[in-house]
């Protein structure tokens, strides 16, 4: 940045862009970017989940939530700068009756309020206006906010520097000729004293000094030296008649010819662009700025449910932001903080839609019966979709636009910082944050917080360390505001609150705008885009290449082969994609019609075969054969599901016991084995018969009704539990470990409309965050801890309808408090168009019905701060994922490193990074094979010497003639191994790694595997060659007569080819686990101990015993080693050409 511009103040830019969510910039940036295209707010640097309550009710509303950004204070749901009493707000920072703008004016900070609505929108005008409710001739109250005219005067006589926006009509009196209209055309608009003043406002603002435009031409003059010789320090931009832009239906607006923006008025990024030019040039500017930007008509399209309205102004938003940030690149002595205070129609997009034909309905909040609501399309409901613009691979992508309803919900609000003090942005923020930060920055003091701050996570003390990624499916803030609300009120904190760092996620897959999820979790798993069907290959069946180049190894399958602790970790069964698809990959739609994560099957036999240390869920029925009955599965369960892709032809539960795991049903049985004498390596946890919840709609459950069913199985444990029992077991591995952690529940429950199931899911997975919060806190510093969801399930909204009165048909519309219970369900207006009375219908603790016998019952709220916060209920856009307004969330090891804005694939990157301590681009750059070439003669070649090409990470390394000495071991890299080495002729030493091939060639060899980290293949080829041994590795003797030396390891495969081999099974210290033998020849070949001495073992004490076609040798009750295919009574610890105790 350029620093000679700085001044001796700071400078702040406030820029509320009313009504938006991420899923309102996600339409903005699909239809002109495309997904994988960024906005300006989404190059900003730092972001945090914006909660945004009043003193009274749990949403924002346009002033009080403008009031509360002005002064840091709570205040009444009506308020216009004032308490509900008519006293003056006393603001954090104590000086009472004043706003932040009026502190800045007062200190001879220069002004600015830019506004695409009218000047007495909320957004802008209260921070400098404050008026009260008063009380009409006929006794009828007034709220403060209709009070335009008054509001108005209040703005020009401020003494901010520049004005800019609409509002001619409230500037003007009765029968006054105007820019914009005639007298008799204003006339028309209104006559009410609370809308015209009884004097000439303009006027009155000439006579202040301030130079008076009207249109963007006249505008851009004040730049002219030609048309303006002196820049003006005083601006009133009055751009339209009320608002310049036009906030009805699109039909409406069809119907009337009219655009959707005033074409002569500026945007708001050419209103600020020009008011920062003209700041400079102002003799106060060097003491430092204050601006407070609203588009307006985001939020109003959005009341509206006009989806190409919205659309127009989130763009005109999103360059604005723009325009600040390039403000910043000049003067990096400026904060740009960005904030709507409400979710303004629930916004979210879905796809696919067929190209060509119009849109539809979506499917809301179904009882037993469908609900069915318009989508809106191009031109409106039911029109031709939208079309996003291509993504990096030319891809485009038709959608449609759905809606909760028209009013502001309190919703998925994310503020966004960049510039000065940015990085002081919470993760989680309280509307009060908006005025910490700007004061702050603006006046170089930090205030108290109205919410306590979280506690930071310790500094990690390593280069590398575990990751837990916990995956709430399915949910977005607003799914967690539900819960929040419920379990500890708007100024309570859920762990998920707590969590350090934030980001906007963006999950589009290869071929559509919406992730799957069993894509999206691919693509967790790997670090690339694949299509929808995916699971775990790519749509021609083949393997795919993750980020970090290694062709089919998902991160866990890395993780597992680096020595690593792993587990999965699932509330619905184990071939769920969240947690599967790290571990399983099948064929889609091959030769047949099946899906490929219909699967079920096959994906389960995938998962424990994959070696994954521990694997939770549910899913039993998926284990069994067809026929057999298990602990959760009755004979009726098991005649339920007859589909083979469903049902394994082998007992899969017969085949985790075999391959060493210990199994258990309940929680119960789960703490008991974790919390032992002998805890397992290996434990299966099967929870369920299928999911351990139930997801189907309340109704479906029997939720209004005096006989519901479990939301989820009673006797089998929380994610949170599963994933404490886990951890006591992987936090033993010196290695570190990596668990993935999936609640399916909200997911499923919300795509049912199911409210009160999601929250129960949103609490089981914020219970997990916990947990792994707690481990990071108390435990292991060196542990990432990282959130997100795929897709946004349902598209939750939380709504009260006060202070405004219900739509009509509403039980009390006149009464907008929701009582305790009610005689029918309440019901939200959504997508109106000139005729048609769609409903949204409203979602309490027993559903969405309601009748005198069985009511309505909707949530209760826990009291905030300030005291109650009354009863809410929840609004559903559909039943389908959406991509949605999803954030991801950080904690602990490398937190910081989340990005503000997101693609799906950056999930990969931060855990590869945490896990390996290399980027994927890193890893997938050493991918490549490199040649390294020794001599003829003598050749020491070492993995990482400086200078040299040899980096020890998938190299082929030809040492040809000459007595060569090759150490991989050196490699530092955590990705160092896979080498294919060839040692030629010679008599040559290697020291071996990670998965490396070894030859030996011609000449007497040594193979040393002390200190390597397994999976390594070593063949001596010919000559008498020498091995010593490990863990997990493989040592093919070759012709000659060889010598194995096992160590302190164990678990490898042996082969001594031809010649008198030599088997050392221990020496001078026991081996971990047994070392198998797979050709040893009696008579020729020897086993040998040394150290016998001292370990005790002699002729007397081994023990040989027959296991199948196997002969097992034993000491002590351990086995050292097996002989595969000898029968023990051909051996004689006796025989001196047998065995050799030394």
């Amino acid at each position: 940045m350029n620093m000679t511009n700085s001044t001796s103040g700071n400078h702040v830019i406030f820029l509320h862009p009313d009504g938006t969510s991420p899923s309102h910039y996600a339409l903005a940036r699909f239809v002109d970017q495309g997904p994988d295209g960024r906005l300006n707010w989404d190059m900003m640097s730092n972001s945090g989940v914006y909660l945004g309550h009043m003193e009274d009710q749990l949403g924002g509303t346009s002033n009080g939530g403008a009031v509360t950004h002005a002064t840091g204070a709570k205040v009444y749901a009506e308020s216009f700068g004032l308490n509900a009493d008519g006293s003056p707000v006393t603001p954090l920072s104590g000086n009472t009756g004043k706003t932040i703008v009026e502190e800045a004016i007062a200190a001879n900070k220069v002004t600015a309020l830019v506004q695409s609505g009218a000047a007495f929108e909320p957004g802008t005008a209260a921070f400098v206006s404050q008026v009260g409710e008063i009380v009409d001739a006929n006794g009828n109250r007034i709220p403060p906010r209709q009070r335009a005219a008054d509001i108005t005067k209040e703005v020009i006589l401020s003494g901010v520097d520049f004005i800019l926006g609409g509002g001619e009509l409230n500037m003007i009196p009765i029968g006054t000729e105007g820019f914009h209209g005639t007298a008799a055309e204003y006339d028309a608009l209104s006559t009410s004293a609370l809308q015209r003043p009884s004097e000439n406002l303009i006027e009155l603002a000439k006579g202040n000094g301030y130079t008076v435009v009207y249109n963007e031409q006249q505008l851009n003059d004040l730049l002219d030296p030609t048309k303006t010789p002196t820049p003006p320090t005083k601006v009133l931009g009055v751009f339209a008649p009320i608002h310049t832009f036009n906030d009805r239906p699109e039909e409406v607006l069809a119907s009337r010819d009219l655009p959707l923006y005033a074409e002569t008025a500026p945007t708001i990024a050419e209103m600020l662009d020009v008011t920062q030019k003209l700041m400079e040039k102002h003799p106060n500017f060097n003491n430092g700025s204050i601006t407070i930007v609203e588009e307006e008509g985001a939020d109003n399209f959005g009341n509206n449910n006009n989806a190409a309205g919205v659309l127009e102004g989130v763009r005109r938003a999103d360059a604005a932001v723009g325009v600040a940030m390039d403000f910043i690149n000049k003067y990096p002595n400026t904060l740009l903080l960005t904030a709507a205070d409400s979710d303004a129609g629930g916004l979210q997009v879905v796809d696919p839609r067929t190209p060509g034909q119009p849109v539809s309905n979506i499917n809301n909040n179904p009882t037993t019966e469908p609900r069915n609501v318009p989508l809106d399309g191009q031109t409106g409901a039911n029109t031709l979709p939208f079309v996003a613009a291509p993504d990096a691979n030319g891809d485009v992508f038709n959608f449609a636009v759905g809606w909760a309803g028209t009013p502001d919900f309190a919703g998925s609000v994310v503020s966004k910082a960049h510039g000065l003090n940015a990085d002081k942005l919470p993760a989680t923020v309280d509307n009060t944050g908006m005025y910490e930060l700007m004061y702050e920055t603006l006046f170089n003091t930090e205030l108290p917080s109205r919410n306590e701050a979280p506690t930071a996570a310790p500094k990690a003390t390593k280069d590398t360390g575990n990751v837990i990624f916990i995956h709430p499916d399915g949910t977005s803030p607003s799914h967690y505001m539900a819960l929040r609300n419920i379990d500890k009120g708007p100024d309570g904190r859920l762990n998920w609150d707590m969590m350090s760092d934030a980001g906007v996620y963006l999950g589009h897959m290869e071929n559509q705008l919406t992730g799957t999820s069993n894509a999206g979790a691919v693509t967790h798993a790997n670090g690339v885009k694949v299509f929808n069907e995916s699971f775990g290959l790519e749509e021609d069946n083949t393997r795919v290449t993750p980020a970090s180049g290694k062709t089919g190894y998902t991160i866990l399958e890395e993780a597992i082969e680096a020595g690593k602790a792993t587990a999965l970790i699932q509330s619905g069964h184990l071939a769920e994609p969240g947690t599967a698809a790290f571990a399983a990959e099948t064929t889609n739609r091959d030769g047949d019609n099946i899906r490929a994560r219909d699967k079920y099957a096959e994906i389960i036999e995938d998962v424990i075969r994959s070696g994954t240390d521990v694997i939770m869920g549910g899913g039993e029925l998926y284990m069994l054969p067809q026929g057999t009955t298990g602990f959760h599965v009755t004979t009726e369960l098991d005649a339920s599901e007859s589909s083979p892709e469903r049902r394994p032809t082998t007992n899969l539960i017969d085949l985790a016991k075999s391959l060493g795991y210990t199994v258990v049903y309940t929680e119960e049985q789960m703490n008991q084995v974790v919390n032992g004498t002998n805890p397992p390596q290996k434990l299966l946890g099967v929870f369920a018969a299928t999911n351990t919840y139930n997801d189907r709609t309340e109704e479906a459950l029997g939720l209004n009704s005096s006989n519901p069913l479990p939301l989820y199985v009673a006797t089998a444990p929380t994610v949170a539990e599963m994933m404490e029992a886990s951890l006591k077991i992987l936090n033993k591995d010196p290695d570190g470990f990596f668990v993935v952690v999936e609640e399916e529940g909200s997911d499923n429950f919300a795509n049912n409309n199911n409210a009160v199931g999601t929250v129960e899911a949103v609490r089981r997975a914020d219970a997990a965050i916990g947990v792994a919060m707690n481990y990071v806190n108390t435990q292991d510093p060196n542990t990432l801890v990282i959130t997100a969801a795929d897709s946004d399930a349902g598209g939750l909204q939380v709504t009260q309808f006060a202070p405004y009165t219900r739509p009509s048909g509403n039980y009390t519309p006149s009464n907008p408090a929701i009582a305790d219970s009610e005689p029918s369900a309440p019901f939200l207006n959504v997508n109106p168009t000139t005729t048609n009375t769609n409903r949204a219908v409203l979602d309490g603790v027993n559903g969405s019905t309601g009748s005198a016998e069985a009511p309505w019952i909707p949530f209760a709220a826990q009291d905030s701060i300030d005291g109650p916060m009354g009863n809410f209920g929840v609004a559903w856009v559909g039943t389908p994922d959406f991509p949605g307004s999803i954030v991801s969330k950080t904690y602990g090891m490398n937190a910081d490193k989340l990005p503000s804005t997101l693609d799906n694939t950056k999930i990969y990157d931060l855990m590869y990074q945490t896990l390996f301590g290399v980027t994927p681009e890193f890893a997938a750059a050493q991918q490549e094979t490199k040649l390294v070439s020794g001599t003829s003669g003598n050749d020491i070649l070492i993995a990482g010497a400086p200078g040299g090409s040899f980096d020890g990470i998938n190299d082929s390394v030809f040492t040809g003639a000459g007595n060569d000495e090759v150490d991989t071991q050196t490699a530092t890299s955590p990705i160092a191994g896979r080498n294919r080495i060839d040692l030629g002729s010679g008599n040559d030493t290697v020291f071996v790694s990670k998965s490396d091939s070894a030859f030996g060639g011609s000449g007497n060899d040594v193979f040393d595997a002390t200190n390597a980290l397994g999976g390594n293949r070593m063949s001596g080829g010919a000559g008498n060659d020498i091995f010593y041994l490990g863990s997990n590795d493989r040592a093919l003797g070759g012709n000659g007569n060889d010598q194995f030396y096992v160590q302190s390891g164990g678990d490898n495969l042996l082969s001594g080819g031809a010649g008198a081999d030599q088997f050392w099974i221990a020496n001078a210290e026991l081996p971990s686990t047994a070392n198998t033998i797979l050709d040893f020849q009696v008579g020729t070949d020897v086993i040998g101990i040394l150290g016998s001495a001292s370990l005790g073992i002699s002729a007397s004490t081994v023990n040989l015993s027959q296991v199948g076609s196997d002969t097992q040798i034993a000491f002590g009750g351990q086995t050292l080693a097996v002989l595969g295919g000898i029968e023990a009574t051909s051996l004689n610890p006796d025989d001196a050409s047998q065995f050799v105790f030394a």
